[in-house]
């Protein structure tokens, strides 16, 4: 499994923990996990938008947060990929050694989630 597939099924338990803390349910369907993280992904950025961020956003700007997260997972993707290599050649350790966990954070004023 590549790492940015690690890290979204990351982001789809986050996800579902999120989703569930707050009353509502994760979906899935026969259309593969890729199609269900983003539909799950953009029904809580709209949940966000409504409930936290207010009226400062429109209905777009959820897809404008995806776009955004999906870049930043593919971005420590490339960076975890090679320094796994740096760590399993200098370091002489398995690659399964080498576990990389992301914390996601959102922000209500520019309607987006970091990820760190």
């Amino acid at each position: 499994m590549t790492y940015f597939d690690q890290f979204m099924q990351q982001w789809k338990a986050y996800i579902k923990q999120q989703l569930f803390h707050f009353g509502l349910s994760y979906i899935e369907t026969d259309a593969g996990d890729s199609i269900d993280i983003k539909a799950n992904s953009l029904a809580y950025f709209s949940w966000l938008r409504a409930s936290r961020a207010g009226n400062n956003f429109d209905e777009s700007r959820d897809g404008v947060a995806w776009v955004m997260l999906e870049k930043q997972l593919r971005t420590f993707a490339e960076k975890a990929e090679k320094g796994t290599f740096d760590l399993v050649s200098k370091l002489h350790l398995e690659e399964n050694q080498i576990q990389i966990y992301l914390d996601f954070s959102y922000d209500d004023e520019q309607h987006i989630v970091y990820v760190s």
